[in-house]
């Protein structure tokens, strides 16, 4: 398969190449990292070439579309602009950062099979389970930009026809090897692994659910969905058993030989989140259900850690 990969030297983008498979041609598409090249130099697959875009620049992306060719037989969309504090406070800016990019590339392209990354975020509000057939209806300005995206999928499917076929996963998180330092995970590893502290101080009062999906199984499924028979949908990629806050830092320092811990609440947190995804669709469809429990995922991300010394925690 011939792909085009945006937000190719994110965390999940990173972890995605590094398990690709190896007869796919993948053109990983980064937009100022300057240590991406070596990253995909190190992987030593010549079927894996880096390029650097700037996907908000129409004119770099019809570049892009000129030396590479405007049709691709697929895309795998990773690209956002992820804070929900910024988007409340420049709710302009975050909708411009999340839809311009991926409406420049659907118009320089043409692609027989489009996997958007969307967020679970789009639920904001709602409590229980939540599928794709769950009325929406969010006031959060990170979730309505990605709300926007589907929708502008649709239209490039449904109207310009430069999508054939598509899929919008609302994905949930997931954690691992390349993820971003502020991320609680990499700080939970951080504080109970590497500093050996016995307390953890977390915002709100801890009720808050976050879905624990570890990489390998996200990019499992990601591979399962570009490869599947089942398109133009909207589906969840989660565990579907989410912890609360709470749980997790206890969970955590279980899985890290630090419990009991002491957790410590402050202050408001920035998201209410109350509710839990629907794996059905990735179960029925894809045959896909995650393998890997917070237990093994957590050493697996704290000896990548310990293995990686000059990385900037």
């Amino acid at each position: 398969m011939d792909i085009i990969l945006t937000g190719a030297s994110g965390f999940l983008g990173r972890n995605f190449l590094l398990r690709a498979p190896a007869d796919w041609r993948i053109l990983a598409l980064y937009r100022n990292d300057a240590a991406f090249p070596q990253f995909v130099c190190d992987l030593q697959r010549p079927n894996v070439a880096a390029a650097q875009c700037d996907l908000a620049d129409a004119a770099q992306v019809a570049a892009l579309a000129g030396r590479y060719g405007r049709e691709w037989e697929g895309c795998l969309y990773l690209s956002a602009k992820v804070d929900i504090p910024w988007s409340v406070r420049e709710p302009k800016e975050d909708l411009l950062h999340n839809t311009v990019p991926l409406l420049n590339l659907l118009e320089a392209f043409h692609f027989g099979r489009f996997v958007y990354f969307s967020s679970g975020a789009v639920y904001d509000g709602l409590k229980g389970e939540v599928d794709a057939r769950t009325p929406i209806s969010p006031t959060l300005p990170y979730a309505i930009s990605k709300l926007a995206c589907e929708r502008y999928i649709e239209f490039h499917h449904h109207r310009r026809h430069s999508i054939d076929n598509y899929l919008i996963a609302r994905f949930f998180g997931a954690y691992g090897p390349y993820e971003a330092p502020h991320k609680i995970y990499t700080r939970l590893v951080r504080a109970f692994a590497m500093e050996g502290r016995r307390t953890y101080g977390i915002y709100g009062d801890g009720r808050n659910l976050i879905d624990a999906m570890y990489v390998d199984d996200a990019t499992d499924g990601i591979r399962r969905m570009l490869t599947g028979n089942h398109w133009n949908a909207t589906l969840n990629l989660a565990v579907g058993l989410p912890l609360t806050i709470e749980e997790l830092v206890h969970q955590a320092a279980e899985a890290l030989g630090a419990a009991p811990v002491q957790v410590e609440k402050q202050g408001v947190a920035h998201e209410n989140i109350e509710f839990r995804a629907s794996t059905r669709e990735m179960k029925e469809w894809y045959g896909f259900e995650p393998r890997i429990p917070l237990s093994q995922g957590l050493p697996r991300l704290r000896d990548f850690l310990i293995s990686e010394p000059a990385r900037k925690l």
